[in-house]
């Protein structure tokens, strides 16, 4: 709904009060006759406005017939689980409506993916503008997965919509901050529906609240507890009401009402700002005597420390950090290309630096080592942890950049690895080098024509970024034969490391670099050969003896 741009949420409830678009959702809200429908308003933004429920089935909400069921095999909000959230619990009214809704609303949903949508409800009908946004949300993360540029978030606007789920719904929003940010629920004071969900359930609120009363007075609140409180609050002013509530009345006055914030309004000279004016939104919507001063203490607390983080921690800009991450990338390149021009090649400069100069640039380049390493972990995690649909993983620019670090730096892992003494680097790697290479494979899989096209030329980068440790592993078992403790498992693993060499070569996946005369697979190649004896005459040993490798490039 907003970028990181109110200091507190006194200035964002100023910001809410003043803005036209809200009014005119309701304006659709109450103009639609069918179960849902578009509407263009006044200042042209396009709305999908739902009705409300009927009267009936909103009484039989406000007598507890619907209450919240599990997530498991509910279909119809498979769009919302991530990793970490993969299970919830739901409002069963919110299920059972927007079932009844079908895949028409999804088509519609999917044709304006790419213009600015205004999802709108009142009361029961805002669960149907919650779950159509999230699932609309889901459709543009797909898209941008597969590199759309063109696509546009929706803007959620509800209007007594009571809570729908609970603190692992909220959590699963919580995660996609494009998700959480695109919400925004207007609640009335004399609302019985926006408010017969608070503090003594199991249900959590997200996205941003804008409480108002009949004067005209209003307040917004993001933080989940002070959310809670004011609902708590509102409850208990409307036991005895069961009336759907009309907003037009209300929304008007905020239209036309001049707040006045003054610390001499409280009647407390020695508040200070935040807490005069956090007091000052209660006193608004006619709360503040059902609010203790614990609670406003709590409220002023977190406010604190969302402006502290705010001045002291600049807005994270996706963007700029990848092009930080290429800057970095390039010195790892400008590392690989030095080793080539020693003649130990990359790997094996990195694993047993010879000169002063390696020790020296090895150490040169391992901040940016881990930098990369850092960043791409983090990226991995929180991607994955996006619901697992095909394709909706990383957009094309992160993953080509995901890449390029996996060719790169998996290597120098590798070779620290072994240099440790440790075997069966595959078995054992770390699992943001696997979704990166699954991911990759996966996009590569979706974009490729019916017959990939042939490669001439030999790859500038290695593409299997394990190849190394295939290479260290056919050493080790190389090493047994010699010293008289393998068996045919390790005349097995030899003779299937020849194969994968020949795939690798005759596919152009290597760089040539790995035939330098200091690598490692010369190394292991000398000492296969006279373990073999002259009269050994594979495909590989072939390709090896007759000089063929000198000519890859």
């Amino acid at each position: 709904m907003r970028q990181i741009m109110f200091n507190s949420e006194v200035e964002l409830g100023k910001f809410l009060g003043s803005i036209g678009v809200i009014p005119e959702a309701y304006q659709a809200i109450s103009e639609t006759t069918l179960a849902y429908e578009l509407h263009t308003t006044p200042s042209g933004n396009t709305v999908l406005a739902f009705s409300s429920c009927s009267p009936d089935y909103t009484t039989r909400f406000l007598t507890g017939e619907f209450d919240l069921v599990p997530s498991k095999n509910l279909q119809v909000v498979d769009f919302i689980p991530t990793k970490v959230n993969s299970s919830f619990s739901i409002n069963k009214a919110a299920v059972e409506l927007f079932q009844q809704l079908g895949d028409d609303l999804k088509e519609l949903e999917h044709k304006h993916i790419n213009s600015s949508l205004i999802i709108t409800g009142s009361g029961l009908g805002g669960y149907l503008a919650i779950l159509s946004t999230l699932r609309l949300h889901h459709a543009i993360d797909v898209e941008e997965s597969n590199g759309s540029k063109k696509t546009k978030r929706p803007i959620c606007i509800t209007f007594g919509s009571p809570l729908i789920g609970d603190k692992d719904f909220k959590s699963a929003i919580d995660e996609r901050p494009q998700w959480k940010s695109s919400f925004l629920n207007v609640v009335a004071r004399k609302d019985p529906i926006a408010s017969f969900f608070s503090s003594e359930t199991r249900y959590k609120p997200f996205g941003t609240f804008l409480f108002c009363v009949e004067s005209g007075g209003h307040a917004a609140f993001e933080d989940q507890d002070s959310i809670l409180s004011v609902l708590e609050a509102m409850k208990s002013l409307n036991d005895d009401n069961s009336q759907v509530y009309d907003y037009t009345n209300v929304l008007s006055s905020i239209r036309r009402k001049v707040l006045y914030r003054g610390v001499s309004e409280l009647g407390e000279f020695n508040l200070n700002p935040l807490r005069a004016g956090i007091t000052l939104q209660l006193k608004e919507v006619d709360v503040l005597s059902d609010i203790t001063n614990d609670e406003i203490a709590k409220m002023e607390k977190k406010q604190t420390d969302m402006i502290r983080r705010k001045n002291t921690v600049s807005a994270y800009d996706p963007s700029k950090k990848l092009n930080d991450m290429k800057i970095s990338l390039t010195y790892m390149e400008w590392y690989m290309k030095t080793r080539k021009q020693n003649g130990t090649g990359y790997y094996d400069g990195y694993k047993n630096p010879e000169t002063r100069e390696e020790v020296v640039s090895q150490q040169e380049i391992l901040k940016h080592q881990r930098d990369l390493t850092n960043y791409w972990k983090k990226t991995v995690e929180e991607k994955d942890r996006m619901p697992q649909k095909e394709g909706a993983k990383l957009r094309k620019r992160w993953l080509l950049g995901g890449t390029n670090y996996r060719r790169i730096i998996e290597p120098l892992d590798i070779a620290e690895y072994y240099k440790k003494g440790n075997v069966k680097y595959i078995e054992n790697r770390p699992d943001h080098y696997k979704l990166l290479e699954k991911w990759s494979d996966e996009d590569r899989r979706n974009t490729q024509n019916s017959s990939e096209e042939k490669r001439y030329r030999a790859a500038s980068l290695t593409e299997d970024s394990c190849f190394w440790a295939h290479v260290e592993e056919a050493s080790i078992s190389l090493l047994d034969l010699v010293n008289g403790s393998g068996s045919a498992d390790s005349e097995q693993k030899l003779e299937e490391f020849e194969s994968y060499m020949m795939r690798k070569i005759n596919s152009y996946s290597v760089s040539p670099d790995i035939f330098l005369e200091g690598s490692s697979l010369m190394k292991w190649w000398d000492v296969y050969k006279a373990h073999k004896g002259t009269g050994y005459a594979s495909e590989f040993a072939q390709y090896m003896n007759n000089g063929s490798y000198r000519s890859y490039q």
